[in-house]
């Protein structure tokens, strides 16, 4: 993860759900627990679309503009002087998180299988789509706003070395079905890339990073869509909800005509999730979190192997580990210490 980030210094870790990975530096301390120099942590300013509505947008562009500006005013208006090293991070650089979710929702509304060759190269064009929107964005803030982030002039955005693979190749879709998906919108071409790389270079981003996926486990419910950019883990998922006690949630735009698109996340094996997930990480400067599913009959090695082909491919972190057990299923609850390792 350090050797693909734009942003000059290390990436010491990641938070819990392991999508944020940004470059942080540590506060020091007099004797007597004063600040000898306030370091850089981070702010979590976070939101992510559902793509089945992104799609059915009559402007992509403009909906991935709408929810970067809206994230950026959450981190400006962002303060919290009580922790100052994240007040003092925040404040120099404005970084956000814009996330996904409802990939396997969209797929399956569009009768297209969770991992095959065309969901693979849909969900490369729109995370390609929605990072050149992202970056745009920023580059109209730091010129509204007359600054960029700190650090911009020793990042890989500056020296123009970031939008290489960009403008170095045309990134069109592999296949028709994608080309049709996106026949509504404007897919950005390498004409596109070398003006905003001309524009970055010369004015700068406000935003030291623009996107990560978080696991999206709760707020999926209720915009009915499936979690994050992994598949379903059921076609019904049952939770117990604090006092109300179980929720059913059917998977969103599931028919009777449609059933076969829902194959669950241990049904698909995590080949194909990692390779979701292996074609949108290449154009996200931060983390995908990234949950592997196993039958309970999964031993260590299946699980090492998973983890091997996974940096293969050039994933940067791991989140949690499922295990189905059939002895449990139908009492499923959010986070249960049984269904994980």
């Amino acid at each position: 993860m350090n050797r693909n980030s734009p942003i000059k210094g290390r990436i010491n870790m990641s938070n819990l759900c392991s999508e944020i990975l940004q470059v942080n530096t540590p506060t020091s301390y007099h004797e007597d627990l004063s600040y000898d120099e306030i370091g850089k942590d981070i702010s979590c300013n976070l939101g992510s679309l559902n793509i089945a509505l992104a799609m059915d947008s009559p402007d992509l562009a403009k909906t991935v503009e709408t929810a970067v500006r809206a994230l950026t005013s959450v981190s400006d208006q962002s303060h919290t002087p009580s922790v100052r090293s994240v007040d003092s991070g925040n404040a120099r650089c404005h970084a956000i998180g814009l996330g996904q979710m409802n990939l396997h929702g969209y797929l399956a509304r569009e009768h297209i299988h969770y991992g095959s060759d065309i969901a693979l190269d849909f969900t490369n064009i729109y995370f390609y789509t929605v990072l050149f929107h992202a970056l745009r964005t920023s580059n109209e803030l730091a010129m509204e706003r007359g600054v960029a982030f700190d650090g911009f002039a020793e990042s890989r955005y500056a020296s123009g070395e970031f939008f290489d693979k960009y403008v170095n190749q045309e990134w069109v879709p592999a296949t028709a079905r994608v080309r049709e998906l996106f026949a509504h919108q404007h897919i950005p071409n390498r004409a596109d890339w070398q003006a905003l790389r001309a524009s970055v270079m010369e004015h700068g981003i406000y935003n030291q990073n623009l996107q990560a996926v978080p696991p999206t486990g709760s707020i999926s419910y209720i915009n009915n869509s499936t979690s994050s950019i992994h598949p379903i883990v059921s076609k019904v998922e049952i939770r117990k909800e604090g006092t109300v006690g179980r929720v059913y949630y059917p998977a969103p735009f599931m028919t009777n005509d449609n059933l076969e698109y829902y194959e669950d996340a241990y049904e698909i094996g995590y080949e194909k999730i990692i390779d979701t997930y292996a074609v949108a990480t290449q154009h996200v400067d931060q983390g995908l979190s990234l949950t592997l599913f196993f039958k309970d009959t999964a031993t260590t090695r299946d699980v090492n192997r998973a983890q091997i082909y996974a940096w293969r491919k050039g994933i940067k972190t791991l989140y949690y580990i499922r295990l189905r057990q059939r002895a449990l299923e139908g009492t499923e609850v959010e986070h249960c210490v049984s269904c994980m390792l």
